[in-house]
């Protein structure tokens, strides 16, 4: 049976948001309201719309700026960098033909003056902090008034493999895939909102001492491509042909990415349901571009201190998969960057451990790898690891809290520059010495081992590329491998399992990552 679908194409404005009819109705973006937290030190970009030509005035913190709405509705208004403040303050929007003769107003009330944090990724980090741990003894001692929470609920969460119906459908488009509003952190909205992204936030709060706001739009499941812009995608050679055709039928993606996608949109599309769609096929979180329209282009430029990042698991399926995320990952990063219009923090989690009985994690070694060296090459950005709290059988390790302490650690040094230790050793060379490989590491103050047993996790090979397991002992900040074990050693890795058994840390207890290097000679 052929497939229809409505051909619904959403064009962008200049202020990241989709054209309209001017309307008399003032409006401000979906990511303004109530009890929402502004970004300190930077110019908080206010914008929505309103009829053409009126006069805009915004007034904030003592201070006030105007605009006249554009041709098409549009109205943006720039203010003053504010310092930090935890006294609630009113937001007031007024539109009007003049600014005495007001044609409407509207008023943002429990306004605060902090950090904002935009956390974003598939399901671990859309894991919600009902579910985790930790939750029995956190949730009923949530409330803190210093911390907001947006969290972006979207059409067809928790779906999973079944179909989507009309409410689904009739959400499955940019500006109404998402809802959500801001709410102060309390044990009623902190249940379903991300547990990484609380356990962050309430880090950062208590350290930096100033509010803190956290919006959650990360979607289960979604891949990275997902997450950009389609002109971005098509402008780059290797791929290009994600923009090509339906995505459902397109060989370029994944087997289990459209899989999913035929699991909720088949029956809907065979229903005769107006699946909203363009050239690319029908709308739907994995589809490319679908979810940087539905989020991050309708958040931009709302100021941000930066993003926090947890996906992978979805570009990780595949060998070519894998390959591919080479060029994914820090395509996203610039995108993003381009968007906010600086060179926003980018701080992400590293893939967990899990065996591959249970699931598709035999290329995990390679990936962690990958994000590994993103880490070291991607300006201004960081890593967590999360090997050492996998789980053999689940995807979704339920300890959050140690990750969100780990990716705030990378946070206070990389971002507010805290002189603290925020990475577990990393490996900046190997050296054949005297029948020894000698592997030299950073963050390696206090090198020792997690369990106290001797060091395990590490293998070498040599000409012929087969890897061989060897023990290795701790010599300070260096780990020394028997050289004989294969000959002439060529390549040493650590933690190469997709249920990884490396035990290395430092003194701050902080894991080394999965690994694989070059052997020189002295």
């Amino acid at each position: 049976m052929k497939r229809k679908f409505s051909l619904l194409i959403i064009a962008s404005a200049a202020l990241n948001f989709s054209v309209f009819a001017a309307s008399a109705e003032l409006t401000l973006a979906s990511v303004f309201g109530d009890n929402m937290v502004l970004q300190r030190d930077k110019p908080p970009v206010i914008w929505g719309q309103a009829q053409a030509g009126e006069t805009i005035s915004v007034c904030f913190a003592g201070q006030t700026n105007a605009t006249v709405v554009d041709a098409i509705g549009n109205w943006k208004v720039v203010l003053s960098p504010p310092p930090a403040s935890a006294e609630p303050r009113t937001l007031t929007v007024t539109a009007g033909n003049t600014l005495q003769a007001n044609t409407g107003s509207r008023q943002l009330t429990n306004v605060l003056v902090g950090e904002v944090w935009l956390a974003a990724g598939q399901s671990n980090m859309e894991f919600p902090l009902s579910r985790e741990a930790h939750a029995a003894q956190e949730i009923p001692a949530a409330t803190n008034a210093q911390i907001r929470l947006l969290n972006l609920a979207f059409a067809g969460q928790y779906f999973y493999s079944k179909a989507f119906g009309s409410n689904e459908i009739g959400r499955m488009n940019p500006p109404q895939f998402y809802q959500g509003d801001w709410k102060e952190c309390a044990p009623a909205s902190v249940r379903g909102f991300s547990a990484i992204a609380y356990y962050f936030s309430h880090e950062i709060q208590r350290q930096e001492n100033v509010p803190v706001g956290v919006i959650s739009c990360a979607v289960g499941g979604s891949p990275t491509e997902a997450w950009i812009r389609r002109s971005a995608l098509a402008a780059d050679p290797e791929l290009r042909a994600m923009t090509d055709g339906n995505w459902l039928t397109n060989r370029v993606f994944d087997d289990w990415c459209r899989q999913r996608g035929h699991e909720n949109l088949d029956v809907p599309l065979a229903a005769g349901l107006a699946v909203p769609g363009d050239d690319l096929g029908p709308n739907h979180h994995f589809k490319p571009a679908f979810l940087w329209d539905a989020g991050p282009a309708r958040i931009a430029p709302f100021a941000l201190r930066g993003v926090l990042w947890y996906q992978g698991e979805s570009n990780s399926l595949e060998e070519r998969r894998v390959r591919q995320h080479q060029i994914l990952f820090p395509l996203l990063v610039r995108d993003w960057r381009a968007a906010w219009g600086e060179q926003l923090p980018f701080f992400f989690c590293q893939l967990a451990s899990i065996q591959t009985n249970t699931y598709k994690s035999a290329f995990w070694p390679e990936f962690r790898d990958q994000q590994r060296q993103f880490a070291e090459t991607i300006p201004d950005a960081g890593m967590a690891v999360t090997s050492d709290h996998g789980l053999p059988n689940d995807v979704h390790p339920r300890e959050k809290r140690e990750i969100g302490r780990r990716l705030a650690l990378v946070a206070r040094a990389k971002a507010y520059g805290e002189k603290i230790e925020f990475s577990g050793p990393q490996p900046w060379r190997a050296v054949m010495r005297h029948a020894e490989v000698t592997i030299d590491f950073s963050h390696a103050k206090g090198l020792k081992t997690s369990d106290a047993l001797p060091v395990h996790g590490f293998e070498l090979a040599g000409e012929d590329g087969v890897f061989y397991p060897v023990t290795a002992t701790i010599a300070g900040e260096k780990v020394l491998l028997p050289g004989s074990a294969v000959g002439a050693p060529r390549r040493v890795r650590y933690g190469w399992q997709p249920f990884s058994a490396g035990n290395l840390v430092n003194g701050a207890g902080l894991p080394a990552s999965t690994f694989e290097i070059t052997v020189n000679a002295k």
